[in-house]
């Protein structure tokens, strides 16, 4: 055509140089929340290497797999999770925080169900790990699921209602940043701006978004869901009822103690501000 394109490294530079000016923002805005879920990824992190074999990679004993696995896919999820709130990306951020999300309550069931624990490892071939998610780990049966541990632990039933109304609600905005709405597409190239809510922003190459304020909340929060409803069955003294047996000598059993219960104590200080994002 006698046409000369630009070079390619223009694009690059554009990325780059949008990169850098969303990621201190983002850093900065997204506080207290991103700490505190920063503080809960150390926790997983932690529980996962206690969870591992220290003489060959993997679980430490059969039992621990679909425990093992789950958190540390946990942790490079949330992991994934950070880094796009901070590059600017906020719905491919919670269509992965739904994935999180996932993860954790499957988790938290396998604990609690060692059948269930052996059918998720056990299903390795295409149509058995489909039939796996259909019939036994679909939204709606793990929600299900979840409902009968709490009641299950004591909880009251007006808590329990509160918690699970409030769970599907965020359930259903993740929901819609995996399945496009013309509302949440046009969101998500433009963007309201996380220092200034009134203003919205092209945010196609990514910008600090204050929708990400309610993306991190959540994530925070599901972790400290996560720790509070899991401890008991990763965390003891005995090995035929936990799957960590505390050892004060152990450095990474006392991490994940400290961290749990530092977890739980900033979760509780700002509960309130957390929620109302």
């Amino acid at each position: 055509m006698g046409r000369k394109p630009p070079p390619r490294s223009e694009f690059s530079d554009l990325l780059r140089d949008v990169e850098d000016e969303v990621h201190p923002k983002a850093t900065a805005g997204l506080q207290p929340k991103l700490a505190v879920f920063e503080l809960g990824l150390e926790w997983l992190s932690y529980v996962h290497i206690a969870l591992s074999s220290n003489v060959k990679i993997g679980p430490s004993v059969p039992e621990s797999r679909a425990v093992w696995a789950l958190i540390g896919s946990a942790v490079s999820f949330g992991l994934s999770i950070r880094r796009l709130c901070l590059s600017g990306f906020d719905t491919p951020a919670r269509a992965l925080l739904r994935t999180y999300t996932e993860t954790l309550f499957l988790c938290i069931v396998a604990l609690h169900d060692r059948n269930l624990a052996t059918a998720y490892v056990a299903a390795e071939n295409d149509s058995d790990v489909k039939d796996f998610w259909h019939k036994t780990a679909s939204p709606k049966n793990l929600h299900e699921r979840i409902i009968i541990i709490e009641k299950k632990i004591g909880l009251d039933d007006g808590v329990i209602e509160k918690m699970t109304a409030w769970r599907r609600e965020e359930y259903e905005i993740l929901a819609q940043s995996s399945h496009l709405s013309y509302l949440a597409a046009a969101l998500t190239a433009l963007s309201p701006k996380l220092d200034d809510k009134e203003k919205y922003a092209p945010a196609m190459f990514g910008i600090a978004s204050a929708h990400s304020l309610r993306t991190m909340s959540y994530a925070a929060i599901t972790t400290w869901y996560f720790s509070r409803f899991s401890h008991a069955l990763l965390l003891g003294k005995n090995s035929a009822e936990c799957l960590i047996v505390l050892d004060k000598e152990n450095e990474w059993h006392q991490r994940i103690v400290a961290g749990r219960d530092a977890l739980s104590a900033v979760i509780s200080d700002s509960w309130s501000k957390l929620s109302s994002a």
